[in-house]
């Protein structure tokens, strides 16, 4: 099979189970929405189709979970320069205890 064929599929069923569990965690509280569901299958299928060329002897799985990581990171890397600071990565909140802020 062609690398790059093979890697947009892989890469097409990583996105898919990225955006199915973002849909069951995040629906119940920010509401569905297409655009934001499509995303990551999205970007996913590119991403792997671009990984499997470079990489076309690569394991199924670990090219699976590779563009899982690859896409969270562009998806993620994206938020962060749109909004020009981390979403839920704020201080005092998630990542961040405000002890540490005032500290440093």
């Amino acid at each position: 099979m062609n690398p790059v064929l093979r890697g947009s599929l892989i890469g097409l069923a990583s996105g898919l189970s990225v955006a199915i569990g973002g849909a069951i965690k995040d629906a119940p509280y920010e509401g569905f929405d297409w655009l934001k569901f499509f995303r990551s299958p999205v970007i996913a299928t590119i991403e792997g189709g671009i990984i499997g060329n470079f990489a076309p002897r690569l394991h199924p799985v670990i090219f699976y979970f590779a563009i899982i990581g690859t896409e969270r990171a562009t998806t993620e890397g994206y938020k962060v320069i749109r909004a020009k600071m981390p979403m839920k990565f704020q201080y005092g909140e998630w990542g961040i205890p405000n002890l540490a802020v005032k500290l440093g």
